[in-house]
Parts: C-alpha cells; sequence; structure tokens
C-alpha cells in the first residue's frame, strides 16, 4: 500500500490557479490545531502568496517589469509550497486525514484521478447593464473550481487574459468599454489541478 503523500510541485498550474490554490492552503493551515507550527511559517508562506497575489494582479497590465515582479514572485511562492508540503509530510506522516486539511493537493496513494471533462453549453451574454458580459457553462461533474477569461486581442500564444477564478459556473465582468470585442472561454479545473476549457467565443460589449 502507498503512503499517503502530499503533491510538492505545482509548476504546472497557470498563474491563476497557482494563487487559487496557495489561498486555499493558507486558509487551511490558519488555526489548524494538526500544524500549529510549519516551515517556512504561516506567516512567512502568507505573506509569500499576497506578494504574488498583487504581482499577478499588476501583471495584467502588460508593463514587462510587472511580468518580471510577477514571474519572480511566482517562482519563490513555488518553492515555498514545495518545502512546505515536503515539512508537512514529516509532520503528520501517512495522516490522510491532517494532510487534506492542510489545503494541498494529495499525491499519488493508490487512488484514481477522477476524469473532467471539458464544459459544455458555453455562453456569453449580456448583462443587467451597461459593460457588463456573463459567462456561463454547464455544471462540470469532478471540478472544483471555475476560471473565467477574456482577452480584448484576438487570441494568441502571446495574449493576456483577464481571469477570475470561481467555486461558481458563471461569473459577470463589469466595467468592460462598451462597443470593443472580447474573446472569452471558461476552464473547468480538477482536484489534481487537471484544467478543461472551453472553445473560445467572442462578443461585443454593450
Amino acid at each position: 500500500m502507498r503512503q499517503t503523500i502530499l503533491v510538492r510541485d505545482y509548476s504546472k498550474l497557470t498563474d491563476a490557479n497557482l494563487d487559487l490554490r496557495a489561498a486555499t492552503v493558507v486558509t487551511g493551515l490558519t488555526g489548524n490545531p494538526a500544524f500549529p507550527v510549519t516551515t517556512p511559517a504561516l506567516g512567512e508562506f502568507g505573506l509569500l502568496r499576497t506578494n504574488y497575489s498583487t504581482a499577478l494582479a499588476n501583471s495584467y497590465s502588460g508593463e514587462r517589469n510587472a511580468i518580471a515582479i510577477k514571474n519572480q514572485a511566482r517562482i519563490e511562492l513555488l518553492a515555498a509550497m514545495k518545502q512546505l508540503a515536503q515539512n508537512l509530510e514529516s509532520l503528520a506522516p501517512g495522516d490522510k486525514v491532517k494532510l487534506v486539511s492542510s489545503g494541498f493537493e494529495l499525491g499519488s496513494d493508490g487512488e484514481n484521478v477522477p476524469p473532467l471533462a471539458a464544459p459544455s453549453e458555453f455562453s456569453i451574454t449580456d448583462g443587467v447593464n451597461l459593460g457588463e458580459l456573463r459567462f456561463s457553462v454547464r455544471r462540470v461533474p469532478n471540478a472544483v473550481s471555475y476560471v473565467h477569461e477574456y482577452t480584448e486581442e484576438q487570441p494568441s500564444e502571446t495574449s493576456r487574459w483577464v481571469s477570475k477564478v470561481s467555486s461558481s459556473r458563471e461569473h459577470v465582468f463589469t466595467g468592460l468599454r462598451s462597443g470593443i470585442r472580447i474573446y472569452g472561454r471558461t476552464a473547468a479545473i480538477g482536484r489534481k489541478g487537471q484544467e478543461a476549457y472551453t472553445p473560445v467565443m467572442s462578443r461585443v460589449v454593450q
């Protein structure tokens, strides 16, 4: 029987999903009696996550220096997550209940990862007010969250996407510029970090 371990490497996650996972870890460890003292300390880890989250938001401007700062903050956060996961494993070796409570994902323990289908019935419709667009998909079995994204440019490998991570299959973007065409998509996220995207759809903002 394989021993329960934690996922240590989150480098394959998108920027938005890494921010979400780090936030989940901070929440899971806050006031957690199973892990009163960790390495790195919760306060230190929380600061790294906050710095990354702020840098990520600033990077949406597309300014080169802001992107560079975000990339460096990402590297530092990933290193801290790896160190923290290893520390938690040493504090609760093989204890699945305690390890799950940390907010980290479980690694291989003999369980199969449930399949994750791409979201269907994706639509972008006008919101109640001008400058609003509503993204919606059909609920995806085994999805733990959704990422709603849009860009104002023709999608390419270098496109800058504005992302909203949510537990809901629907999201309303507000404050959009009337008359512009946006390109949007939504991804379902699985409990092991799997991602499945809808095709891109476009709509002119009213």
